[in-house]
């Protein structure tokens, strides 16, 4: 009788190891804008077939709601640039991980002349000719010392980037009447 209980016991504690998941990481960097989903599946290793009908991922940080099986940051569709906790929840157990969100891509440029004309002591709102978007905004920045004092042309390059350093860089002839 003893040898069957001993059994049992380790059969128990071997069902016990077997039933902890394994994630493919502690940390998962997804970039801005991409949807980060409540799906399980996504987390834990592949490798294992693990049954994930029954665990749930879990926002941990304050600020996130779930919806539509994916999770957002107040006031947008997606998570914002930062590091959030999250947990996936598989019955009593809980299985801590991170998700940082990260602002790697650059602008997108939907229209860049190469050529274009100002007056002569005018501001130049670049904005109004280049027509740039990025989750993160863009700002426009001339890389050398570059005047509207005085009438002629000049070859510059324009710099539209992003709040995180991202950035495409633009020939552009200005002409200045």
């Amino acid at each position: 009788m003893r040898k069957l209980w001993i059994i049992l016991i380790c059969l128990l504690v071997c069902t016990g190891c077997s039933s902890q998941i394994e994630l493919q990481k502690q940390t998962f960097t997804i970039e801005l804008g991409k949807d980060v989903y409540a799906n399980p599946a996504l987390y834990v290793k592949e490798d294992k077939n693990y049954d994930t009908s029954n665990m749930s991922v879990q926002a941990v940080s304050s600020g996130i709601r779930k919806m539509d099986n994916r999770f957002i940051t107040g006031g947008m569709d997606y998570l914002v640039v930062g590091e959030y906790d999250f947990k996936i929840v598989d019955g009593d157990k809980e299985y801590p991980f991170k998700i940082k969100i990260k602002d790697t891509q650059p602008p997108t440029i939907n229209n860049a002349p190469t050529e274009i004309s100002v007056a002569r002591e005018s501001i130049i709102d670049w904005s109004q000719y280049f027509d740039a978007s990025d989750l993160s905004g863009v700002s426009y920045s001339v890389n050398q010392n570059f005047s509207t004092a005085q009438a002629g042309s000049v070859d510059i390059v324009l710099k539209i980037s992003d709040r995180y350093g991202n950035a495409v860089e633009k020939n552009v002839h200005v002409n200045i009447t």
